[in-house]
Protein backbone atom coordinates (compact mmCIF):
# COMPACT_ATOMS: atom_id res chain seq x y z
CA UNK A 1 0.00 0.00 0.00
CA UNK A 2 0.94 3.63 -1.13
CA UNK A 3 1.24 5.82 2.12
CA UNK A 4 -1.38 8.51 1.31
CA UNK A 5 0.09 12.25 2.32
CA UNK A 6 -2.61 13.91 4.41
CA UNK A 7 -4.08 17.18 2.75
CA UNK A 8 -3.17 20.12 3.78
CA UNK A 9 -6.13 22.55 4.81
CA UNK A 10 -5.91 25.73 3.50
CA UNK A 11 -6.12 28.05 6.72
CA UNK A 12 -7.99 31.36 5.98
CA UNK A 13 -6.44 34.59 6.73
CA UNK A 14 -7.71 36.45 10.09
CA UNK A 15 -7.66 39.90 10.39
CA UNK A 16 -4.97 39.77 13.02
CA UNK A 17 -2.54 38.83 10.61
CA UNK A 18 -3.51 42.19 8.45
CA UNK A 19 -3.76 43.47 5.26
CA UNK A 20 -0.50 43.93 4.43
CA UNK A 21 0.70 40.08 4.38
CA UNK A 22 -2.67 39.09 2.35
CA UNK A 23 -2.44 38.89 -1.69
CA UNK A 24 -4.97 41.67 -3.27
CA UNK A 25 -7.31 38.54 -3.73
CA UNK A 26 -7.51 37.42 -0.54
CA UNK A 27 -8.55 40.75 0.72
CA UNK A 28 -10.78 41.27 -1.96
CA UNK A 29 -13.19 38.14 -0.75
CA UNK A 30 -13.99 39.51 2.67
CA UNK A 31 -16.32 42.16 4.06
CA UNK A 32 -15.03 45.29 5.39
CA UNK A 33 -16.84 47.24 8.29
CA UNK A 34 -17.10 50.57 7.16
CA UNK A 35 -18.88 52.33 9.85
CA UNK A 36 -22.14 52.56 11.99
CA UNK A 37 -24.38 54.93 13.23
CA UNK A 38 -27.15 55.09 16.11
CA UNK A 39 -29.74 57.36 16.07
CA UNK A 40 -31.44 57.64 19.42
CA UNK A 41 -34.21 59.90 18.27
CA UNK A 42 -35.40 57.04 16.40
CA UNK A 43 -33.89 54.56 18.14
CA UNK A 44 -32.47 52.99 15.44
CA UNK A 45 -29.06 51.31 14.71
CA UNK A 46 -27.43 51.30 11.10
CA UNK A 47 -23.94 49.20 10.47
CA UNK A 48 -22.31 49.53 6.87
CA UNK A 49 -20.14 46.93 5.18
CA UNK A 50 -18.28 46.50 2.19
CA UNK A 51 -18.96 42.97 0.85
CA UNK A 52 -17.32 41.27 -2.05
CA UNK A 53 -18.64 38.55 -3.67
CA UNK A 54 -17.66 36.40 -6.80
CA UNK A 55 -20.37 39.17 -8.59
CA UNK A 56 -18.22 42.16 -7.38
CA UNK A 57 -18.38 44.33 -4.76
CA UNK A 58 -21.22 45.50 -2.76
CA UNK A 59 -22.03 47.59 0.13
CA UNK A 60 -24.51 46.49 2.60
CA UNK A 61 -26.38 48.90 5.27
CA UNK A 62 -28.05 46.34 7.94
CA UNK A 63 -30.84 48.97 9.49
CA UNK A 64 -32.14 47.65 13.08
CA UNK A 65 -35.05 49.93 14.36
CA UNK A 66 -38.15 48.76 16.64
CA UNK A 67 -41.41 47.13 15.11
CA UNK A 68 -44.72 48.54 16.54
CA UNK A 69 -44.80 46.37 19.58
CA UNK A 70 -42.60 46.44 22.83
CA UNK A 71 -40.00 44.35 22.28
CA UNK A 72 -40.04 43.50 18.55
CA UNK A 73 -37.04 44.38 16.49
CA UNK A 74 -37.72 45.02 13.02
CA UNK A 75 -35.13 46.70 9.80
CA UNK A 76 -33.78 45.14 7.09
CA UNK A 77 -30.51 44.93 4.72
CA UNK A 78 -30.13 46.98 1.78
CA UNK A 79 -27.25 45.65 -1.13
CA UNK A 80 -25.91 48.17 -3.17
CA UNK A 81 -23.96 46.70 -6.34
CA UNK A 82 -21.11 48.62 -7.45
CA UNK A 83 -18.90 48.94 -10.25
CA UNK A 84 -16.14 46.29 -10.29
CA UNK A 85 -13.43 48.68 -9.33
CA UNK A 86 -14.75 51.75 -8.24
CA UNK A 87 -12.38 52.06 -5.23
CA UNK A 88 -9.28 52.32 -7.63
CA UNK A 89 -7.58 55.61 -7.25
CA UNK A 90 -9.78 57.13 -4.43
CA UNK A 91 -8.12 57.85 -0.96
CA UNK A 92 -10.13 57.31 2.47
CA UNK A 93 -11.24 61.09 1.63
CA UNK A 94 -12.93 60.72 -1.61
CA UNK A 95 -14.01 57.05 -0.48
CA UNK A 96 -16.06 59.11 2.52
CA UNK A 97 -17.37 61.44 0.09
CA UNK A 98 -20.06 59.13 -1.34
CA UNK A 99 -21.57 58.70 2.18
CA UNK A 100 -23.93 60.54 4.08
CA UNK A 101 -22.17 62.61 6.87
CA UNK A 102 -23.47 60.13 9.48
CA UNK A 103 -20.34 57.50 8.18
CA UNK A 104 -17.82 60.16 7.18
CA UNK A 105 -15.94 60.74 9.89
CA UNK A 106 -15.72 56.89 10.74
CA UNK A 107 -14.60 55.88 7.03
CA UNK A 108 -12.46 58.40 7.10
CA UNK A 109 -10.44 57.07 10.28
CA UNK A 110 -11.06 53.24 8.82
CA UNK A 111 -7.59 51.26 9.46
CA UNK A 112 -8.72 48.27 7.89
CA UNK A 113 -9.93 50.18 4.85
CA UNK A 114 -6.87 52.41 4.23
CA UNK A 115 -4.64 49.44 3.74
CA UNK A 116 -7.34 47.79 1.25
CA UNK A 117 -7.42 50.86 -0.97
CA UNK A 118 -3.64 51.34 -0.81
CA UNK A 119 -3.71 47.78 -1.72
CA UNK A 120 -6.46 48.05 -5.16
CA UNK A 121 -4.07 51.19 -5.99
CA UNK A 122 -0.72 49.26 -6.12
CA UNK A 123 -2.58 46.94 -8.04
CA UNK A 124 -4.14 49.14 -10.69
Amino acid sequence: MKKQHPKQKARPKGLSEGPAVQTFKEITYREIFLADHRDEEHHEYSKLTLCFSDKGPYLREDVFTPGWSAGNYGGGTVRTDLPKHFYRGQTLETFAAHFSERFREQIRQNAELAAFLEEANRQQ
